[in-house]
């Protein structure tokens, strides 16, 4: 392959000359006089043999052949930066994770795993629902996030499959009257207290648009709102209402038969994603958390009891 005859420096300087539609401005940005800058700018005309911009009035103009590269000139600066980042990211000392409270007994598998494998490297978590980690994850407030499978209609983020199927289950007070029931339709639990997380919640979202397809017509269910799985646990376990959890959440309540599992006629599975930005450079921490929460939830699966999963 012959080498290009772009010179890389001459287009970084192009670029700022560009962005910043100043010389001046440019010259500021990046540490150099402006008659280097103006060396660049020429050099770099010079050997395409193109007008690439024009000063009028101190401000920098960009000829037809100057805006078509300045798309080229773009991406090839921001992959630099991406592949900047990358690099550092080796050097790394910490990992923000972001994980719905759903899966929050799976992620503490993989965040155990993690540590002991990357002593080095100081794990930050935040756990809240599946919608704010998609938003903390665009806003650069995570470096991915662990949610449940789930339309989050932003062409930014990138979905990684975690797990394809982990089920839900609907339990009960076991001295509840409604865990008597030998059946329960989605439309029975229409009027009847649900214990679920915050509007931002997918499993929120998930349970009333299956009791709503299911022939409730009401405005909507008595809902009691909690930020807490543990506080949620606890008003179901005292029997003010049911919840929707994770098989692996409430798996010990079931066993020692604290809670029920609701016989519901159709069970409840979703998936597990991890969410990334699009545009993130590569994070082999983070490739490393999301290969150790699928070797987690795989094991959740396989151990999994019967009883436990109402079955």
């Amino acid at each position: 392959m012959a080498p290009s005859k772009l010179d890389l420096h001459s287009l970084i300087v192009f670029y700022y000359v560009a962005s910043e539609e100043s010389i001046t401005a440019a010259a500021e940005k990046l540490f150099l006089t402006q008659p280097t800058i103006t060396y660049h700018i020429r050099s770099l005309e010079r050997g395409v043999g193109l007008k690439l911009l024009d000063v009028k009035k101190q401000k920098v103009v960009l000829t037809p052949a100057g805006s078509g590269l300045l798309r080229y000139v773009e991406d090839i600066y921001q992959k630099m930066i991406n592949a900047e980042k990358f690099l550092e990211n080796f050097k790394e000392t910490s990992l923000r994770i972001g994980i719905c409270t759903t899966f929050s007994s799976c992620a503490t598998s993989a965040t155990c795993a993690f540590e002991k494998l990357s002593p080095g490297v100081r794990l930050v978590i935040k756990s809240c629902s599946s919608f704010e980690v998609a938003e903390d994850v665009l806003n650069y407030q995570v470096d991915l996030g662990i949610v449940v499978k789930a339309e989050y209609n932003n062409a930014r983020l990138k979905s990684v499959p975690v797990s394809p199927r982990e089920k839900l289950v609907l339990v009960a007070a076991a001295s509840s009257p409604i865990a008597r029931k030998q059946r329960l339709d989605f439309v029975n639990l229409c009027g009847y207290p649900l214990i679920l997380g915050p509007e931002t919640s997918a499993t929120r979202r998930i349970i009333l648009s299956r009791i709503a397809a299911g022939g409730c017509h009401v405005p909507a269910p008595v809902i009691v709102e909690v930020n807490s799985p543990e506080w949620g646990i606890r008003l179901v376990e005292s029997g003010e209402g049911v919840g929707l959890y994770h098989i692996k959440t409430v798996e010990k309540a079931i066993v020692e038969e604290r809670l029920k599992v609701l016989p519901l006629s159709n069970e409840i599975w979703v998936g597990a994603d991890a969410l990334i930005r699009k545009d993130a450079p590569e994070n082999p921490m983070a490739e490393k958390f999301i290969s150790l929460a699928k070797e987690a939830f795989g094991t959740v699966r396989e151990k999994a009891p019967a009883r436990a999963a109402g079955r």
